[in-house]
């Protein structure tokens, strides 16, 4: 599945479950290398004898620590590691991802999916270009948002590999507000449909899976992150991530870009501004883009949230792309400096980047058609 080398360890005194997990956990990610410890006062010693898991998963049921103690510790002793509390139910979970003690809450018998997105978070963030002093601060983050359960529910059913829109189309009605934003941006004009439609199924399937994903988790965060006394500011934002994916899929369409790839960078656009929203509304101030870059932020979340890796990559504009070449990078990081600046005014390293690429005179002529 991943020939990446991805560290796991395993904290579970079930030996029959040790077996499954590990044989399920290699037949996914051959190139994973398993370690387990049966008694959680040896976590300690398991993590500083050996090199730091990418991946922990813990028993809730383990005795004195227990498993949320040890993953508490972990989220000190290894903080870039993925936490996955293993339980029979998911009582407590609101409290635990609130403080951002686990990652993942996989409830048993867990299915294989559920494995695999956690791999494949795991794998994208190790892959991602973030310094290791932001992946001790990313991971010791507290009070971070959260996909509550209706939400996952319906992202569980996107990540399947044919998603079933009538099951779509019952959970995004089960949300008025959702169900709203949905129908507004299959009828915006930069969807370029000819008629407006009142059928929510009809709006799933022109805004496409992947715009929908992004627009259920964005309104989530929308929901939570609203704070009285920021309000106009986290506002301004929201409205800036739904005009950042206008102007992403507009873009993307006047350079001439796949159908696919218009769909993606609407998705960049608009998810763009996650971390932004989350800096805004830190209720203590002790989160700033200086603590930790905003659009690194908005990438480590969206790793962990199991997006697709051209979204999560296209979120670190801070830095050129490796490659010279048109991509959801570039896309991004030309809307980002004309929404902000209302202009080009991009660096001599931007300017040449773009310049080689030959893109000044088309990005021009589509800037001024959309002002």
């Amino acid at each position: 599945m991943h020939d990446l080398k991805i560290n796991i360890l395993i904290i579970d005194d079930d030996e029959l479950l040790l077996r499954a997990l590990i044989r399920t956990l290699n037949r996914l990610c051959p190139s994973a290398h398993v370690c387990t410890v049966q008694v959680a006062t040896q976590f300690e010693q398991q993590i500083n004898n050996n090199a730091l898991p990418d991946i922990i998963f813990c028993d809730s049921m383990m005795q004195l620590p227990t498993g949320k103690n040890v993953l508490e510790q972990a989220k000190e002793l290894c903080p870039s590691a993925l936490r996955c509390l293993l339980t029979g139910d998911m009582s407590g979970n609101y409290q635990l991802q609130l403080n951002n003690v686990i990652h993942f809450h996989l409830v048993k018998p867990f299915a294989q999916s559920h494995l695999e997105s956690v791999i494949n978070s795991a794998v994208v963030l190790k892959t991602l270009p973030i310094s290791s002093e932001h992946r001790v601060i990313l991971g010791q983050l507290s009070e971070l948002p959260f996909l509550g359960e209706v939400k996952q529910n319906l992202l569980n059913e996107l990540n399947k590999s044919e998603p079933n829109i009538s099951i779509l189309e019952k959970d995004v009605r089960h949300d008025p507000l959702l169900a709203g934003k949905v129908l507004q941006i299959a009828n915006s004009a930069f969807m370029g449909f000819d008629s407006s439609t009142s059928s929510v199924k009809e709006a799933i399937v022109r805004i496409g899976l992947i715009n929908l994903r992004a627009i259920v988790v964005f309104s989530e965060l929308s929901h939570q992150l609203l704070i009285k006394n920021k309000q106009k500011a986290i506002n301004h934002l929201i409205d800036k991530g739904y005009k950042k994916a206008e102007l992403s899929q507009s873009l993307a369409k006047y350079i001439k870009q796949d159908r696919q790839t218009q769909l993606l960078a609407c998705a960049v656009g608009l998810l763009s501004v996650i971390g932004e929203l989350i800096i805004t509304s830190d209720p203590h101030g002790d989160l700033d883009n200086e603590v930790v870059p905003k659009f690194v932020l908005s990438a480590y979340l969206l790793a962990l949230w199991g997006f697709d890796q051209k979204i999560v990559d296209a979120q670190l504009i801070d830095e050129l792309p490796s490659q010279k070449s048109i991509s959801l990078t570039v896309i991004h990081m030309i809307v980002e400096h004309v929404f902000c600046n209302n202009a080009f005014n991009f660096n001599l390293e931007e300017f040449d980047f773009i310049d080689d690429l030959a893109l000044f005179p088309d990005i021009e002529q589509w800037w001024l058609s959309n002002k």
